[in-house]
């Protein structure tokens, strides 16, 4: 089960949608299998998340930067992340104990719920649009509440008042027509009313990078928007400095 955590966490509104013709389809099928093999696709490797959290505590448009992060991610197939520093001050232990909003997945598993066959997603097809100097085709989904696999959760597990909902979602995907792979996606949660959380969205780019030599497709840039109420959370996270296990690196998940 995938989680989007939060002490508050996770639309992009869902546009007019076509039919798909035989070469969108097969465009579809190429990303369909790559997205699904993307996690196994990636080295073993290290990279620095560098997280700007801000609010805007009564929706008016007056953000204000609440801290920033510096986090290490951890990747032998799956993902492990370790607060480094909070402010330049040095701290440690696990990302999910800073409180506020935080998330995670943008190393695959967001994709991998996107395409697996049980998420029975609907796509349809867009348009063209561009990513990063790069054409793309934008295709949107969506998936039902009875197939999600992604969490919202509202508080902390061990706070009074805490709920926790795994609601259905929907957004896009722009593929690089020429290698079927995704180079950005973008999710929105369909929260019921009442829920406290009341808009939640992420988007990610992906973009090539070196790790020892090799160049491989990898988050570059994500964000992530949390409204409760009046209340408004943005994570904005940039991913730099990837580099390979040396031969004496050790990974320890807790």
């Amino acid at each position: 089960m995938r989680a989007w955590l939060a002490a508050l966490v996770f639309g992009v509104s869902a546009h007019a949608q076509t039919a798909l013709s035989r070469d969108q389809s097969e465009l579809l099928d190429s990303t369909r299998s790559l997205a699904l093999q993307y996690s196994q696709s990636l080295p073993n490797f290290l990279c620095t998340e560098t997280v700007r959290r801000s609010e805007d505590q009564f929706g008016g448009g007056r953000w204000r930067l609440i801290d920033t992060l510096k986090i290490k991610v951890t990747y032998s197939g799956r993902e492990d992340y370790q607060l480094v520093t909070r402010n330049g001050v040095a701290a440690g232990g696990d990302y999910s104990s800073v409180g506020g909003a935080i998330s995670a997945g943008e190393f695959g598993s967001r994709l991998a719920d996107i395409f697996a066959s049980e998420s029975a997603a609907e796509f349809a097809w867009k348009g063209w649009g561009r990513v990063r100097r790069h054409r793309v085709a934008v295709y949107t989904y969506r998936i039902d509440g009875a197939h999600s696999r992604n969490v919202v959760r509202y508080g902390g597990q061990n706070e009074p008042g805490a709920k926790s909902i795994t609601p259905g979602f929907h957004g896009e995907i722009s593929v690089d027509p020429d290698s079927g792979h995704v180079l950005r996606v973008t999710l929105s949660a369909d929260l019921p009313n009442g829920f406290p959380i009341t808009d939640c969205s992420t988007w990610t780019e992906y973009d090539y990078r070196a790790v020892a030599g090799s160049t491989y497709l990898v988050p570059v840039e994500s964000e992530t928007k949390v409204v409760s109420g009046r209340y408004q959370a943005s994570n904005h996270i940039a991913f730099d400095d990837y580099r390979k296990f040396g031969s004496d690196a050790t990974i320890t998940f807790k």
